[in-house]
């Protein structure tokens, strides 16, 4: 990066603070808009008649995210990022004026999937700013003041959108980023106007690919999720019902798992399958970890609302809590993080697991057990989630970071966005699915939502192996003292 030739101390200093609060603003807006649309999501469907369809709210938004990401990752290693940052805020402000404005499902997509192509893109491009304008030291500090960007949307964000939705009416959510956009776009642009990185020819030699890759991934990933609810999607694209026969659904499902799983291995950084340490683990552990999270979120906020007797502002608190305890995790991996040197991140992350571990199975087996959810177990549960998440996921994005090739700054921050993305849309996606299908057969409502929030655990699971495998290879010759160092040399 070229705004100053020094290492600056903190992230509040002053050659680089203005990049720091501009970062941790877009960081801002996205989180507002996740934990926003999450709590109104249950009133959404039900007025637009689209419940049968409610994990593709989610899935619109997510898969235009996976090309977004990996198209701006490449951008980022080619151009300035402002270049990237600012197209991408005007796509997030589109689609929030059509969400807001819709009387259809089919439409409503069509404005999360503009949302979610900026949302992608500014994460990406923020990311690979952490990744190539800070150094190693202070990376932990970046994330974790990132994380902190999540309070005040979680302190306002789900109550006051529930209570809008439930006052109202949910469309004035949507409508109310807008005002947050207006502001910060000045706010960002003295910053990141600044901003270029020395990459050299790596970035788009690495990038070259990487976006056709990602149009073919995001393909696979809708013919994926889209064979098991090919009816309904088919009756909101050609305003007709019942037009696929079954057989059709379940080669459209083979199809995308055709596409997706080489596609993704050329993607995603070498040894990610195999959660091998450093670099791959660091993302397969991140990607199965938010997976995992935004599975029993989607789902304990249906629960909580379906049958738990909360309304959308109430089952938001409790989200409010995980996303509290996320940022309470994240500080506390940073502040060990400065006293234990970054040796000691694969333990951080091993027990990130495991607090997430707890969580989710007190809340999946309450549900499954008991039949029902209460709202102090929702809330105890969700907080150990969001503990482990700070404290394990952040740790895993600092470990990959310091593993990175050089000049690949934007290719590791958008591998890692399209593995979150990734995992978010097929977790929600296939939870969807399995939701719809118990229901129609005739399964009690507490015990289909268990069984989608059940892939949550199996997540959490495989990010515990990856885990333990940075931990095994921490004391070795190729361990996380030695990518740190090297990276820092060729720096």
């Amino acid at each position: 990066m070229t705004l100053e030739s020094r290492t600056p101390p903190s992230i509040w200093d002053a050659s680089i603070i203005a990049l720091t609060i501009g970062s941790i603003l877009g960081v801002t807006l996205v989180a507002f808009q996740g934990l926003a649309v999450a709590t109104i999501t249950p009133a959404l469907t039900r007025d637009l008649d689209g419940e049968h369809l409610y994990g593709w709210v989610f899935n619109a938004f997510l898969i235009p995210q996976i090309i977004a990401g990996v198209a701006a990752g490449r951008e980022v290693d080619r151009r300035p990022p402002w270049m990237v940052f600012y197209p991408a805020l005007v796509f997030f402000a589109i689609g929030c004026l059509i969400c807001g404005l819709t009387s259809s499902m089919g439409v409503l997509f069509i404005g999360r999937a503009l949302v979610g192509i900026g949302a992608g893109a500014m994460f990406s491009t923020v990311y690979a700013i952490v990744g190539g304008a800070y150094p190693d030291h202070l990376r932990a500090s970046m994330l974790a003041a990132m994380s902190s960007a999540w309070i005040v949307p979680s302190l306002i964000g789900p109550f006051i959108s529930g209570f809008v939705a439930d006052t109202f009416h949910w469309r004035y959510v949507f409508l109310g980023l807008l005002p947050i956009l207006a502001i910060i776009w000045p706010l960002t642009w003295p910053s990141y106007r600044k901003v270029r990185f020395d990459n050299g020819d790596a970035g788009p030699q690495v990038g070259a690919n990487r976006v056709s890759l990602a149009v073919l991934l995001a393909s696979g990933t809708l013919l994926f999720l889209a064979g098991p609810d090919l009816d309904e999607l088919a009756a909101i694209a050609l305003d007709s019902a019942r037009l696929a026969p079954a057989w059709l659904g379940a080669a459209v499902t083979i199809a995308g798992v055709g596409i997706i799983i080489p596609t993704l291995r050329r993607l995603l950084p070498e040894g990610t399958f195999a959660l091998r340490p450093m670099l791959g683990s660091a993302v397969a552990h991140r990607a199965l970890s938010f997976g995992a999270f935004a599975v029993v979120e989607t789902y304990l906020v249906y629960s909580l609302t379906s049958f738990g007797a909360l309304t959308s502002s109430q089952a938001g608190l409790i989200l409010t809590v995980g996303s509290l305890t996320w940022t309470a995790g994240s500080l506390l991996q940073a502040r060990q993080d400065r006293i234990a040197g970054a040796g000691s991140r694969p333990r951080r992350v091993v027990l990130g697991s495991l607090l997430m571990l707890a969580g989710a199975g007190l809340i999946t087996g309450t549900i499954l057990f008991a039949q029902d959810i209460w709202w102090p177990i929702a809330a105890v549960g969700f907080a150990s989630m969001g503990l482990g998440i700070g404290y394990g996921y952040t740790t895993s994005t600092t470990v990959a970071f310091a593993s990175a090739p050089r000049g690949q700054d934007g290719m590791v921050s958008s591998s890692m966005l399209l593995g979150d993305l990734f995992t978010n849309s097929i977790g929600v996606g296939v939870g969807g699915f399995l939701l719809a299908l118990t229901t129609d057969l005739d399964w009690s409502t507490p015990s289909s939502a268990g069984l989608s929030m059940s892939l949550g655990l199996l997540m959490i699971g495989t990010a515990f192996v990856a885990g333990q495998r940075m931990l095994a290879a921490t004391d070795g010759p190729r361990g996380l003292g030695h990518h740190v160092a090297q990276r820092s040399s060729a720096r």
